[in-house]
């Protein structure tokens, strides 16, 4: 009995001493944990003052909108396409416009031929047909004349009724008027177009063709043309939606020119007194605070405007307004993207 105790304690002993070799080789063999790499660029100055940036186009990021609220019909770029100054880059819906065109041309060319006939007045065949028409007139004239005459030339006044008589000088009358109706339509037609009808022809052709115009106008405001030469950064706009109401903040497309990037910084309101625009800046890749940016001052905004960038520091003030300054970049930005944040450090000698 006393011998089973043994070979069980033994055992156990054996059990043990493999566990604590086998957890020892473990141990020893066990990779170091990879360092976890620092997330906060260290400031490069011990004065300074900070900012957010966001990295946008050399030609600032340009919001494309639409003038209509019309359906889209065709799409012409994409995303990375480059285009030059009045490239097409969207085609709105525009078939009733069309339409409509046709029809305000038609009126146009109208009043052009009812103009133009205006002018061409008098006709040659006008004036001959109203020649005649005097003629005609002048001759019923003389021939009444003489009947009338004749009445006043009787040697016995019995010899014709009262009644003939009264006819003959009622038809004298008569064609003394159309007589004189005659002269003054062949008088009307030399003379041409009446001045006042030209002038109102004229203003129907100004306005058929202003009417045509606006038309056109409105056919051309559905063809949206890229503003610069530059590349498509973004597209939110497909076949067959309508765009947004608002494309200032929600752009249906974005377009920029991209061969210098530039770096919008947002400084805090408490700081911007302290900020000089030939003081030396660096900005740090957010993730990445080993890639650093020279930067070289182009521009400010004097005016103040609402927060919009954040650094997500629990310290963070979210209700002030900031300092808008513009920076390009001096070094290579390869790997870097428009719309990319970075964390800015101004050199202050009197920082707060």
């Amino acid at each position: 009995m006393n011998r089973v105790y043994f070979y069980i304690i033994l055992g156990l002993a054996i059990c043990s001493l493999l566990f604590i070799v086998l957890y020892k080789w473990q141990e020893s063999h066990k990779m170091a944990p990879t360092p976890i790499p620092a997330l906060y660029p260290l400031a490069p100055y011990k004065s300074y003052i900070t900012g957010v940036g966001i990295v946008e186009a050399g030609s600032e990021n340009i919001f494309i909108g639409t003038p209509l609220n019309r359906i889209v019909e065709k799409v012409m770029v994409k995303v990375g396409s480059k285009v030059k100054k009045g490239d097409v880059l969207l085609q709105l819906e525009a078939r009733d416009l069309e339409a409509e065109l046709v029809s305000r041309q038609a009126a146009y060319e109208i009043a052009v031929a009812r103009l133009d006939r205006l002018k061409m007045m008098p006709r040659q065949e006008d004036v001959i047909s109203a020649e005649a028409t005097l003629s005609a007139s002048e001759a019923n004239y003389q021939q009444a004349k003489i009947q009338y005459e004749m009445t006043q030339q009787l040697q016995d006044p019995r010899a014709l009724s009262q009644e003939e008589i009264n006819r003959r000088k009622s038809n004298i009358e008569q064609a003394e008027a159309r007589l004189k109706e005659a002269q003054a339509s062949l008088a009307k037609i030399r003379t041409g177009t009446w001045q006042p009808d030209l002038e109102i022809a004229e203003l129907e052709v100004r306005q058929a063709k202003a009417e045509m115009q606006k038309i056109r106008t409105e056919i051309e405001r559905t063809v949206i043309r890229s503003p610069i030469d530059g590349k498509v950064l973004q597209i939110k706009i497909h076949e067959g939606e309508f765009p947004p109401l608002d494309t200032s903040k929600n752009p249906i497309m974005i377009v920029g020119n991209t061969d210098e990037k530039h770096l919008e910084v947002s400084i805090n309101q408490f700081n911007a007194p302290y900020f000089k625009s030939d003081s030396p800046a660096i900005a740090f890749l957010q993730g990445d605070p080993k890639r650093t940016f020279e930067l070289e001052f182009v521009r400010l905004d004097p005016y103040l405007v609402n927060k919009q960038n954040f650094t997500n520091d629990i310290q963070e003030r979210v209700d002030t307004r900031v300092l808008k300054v513009t920076y390009r970049f001096k070094t290579s930005t390869r790997g870097v993207f428009v719309g990319q944040q970075m964390d800015v450090f101004i050199k202050d000698e009197v920082a707060l």
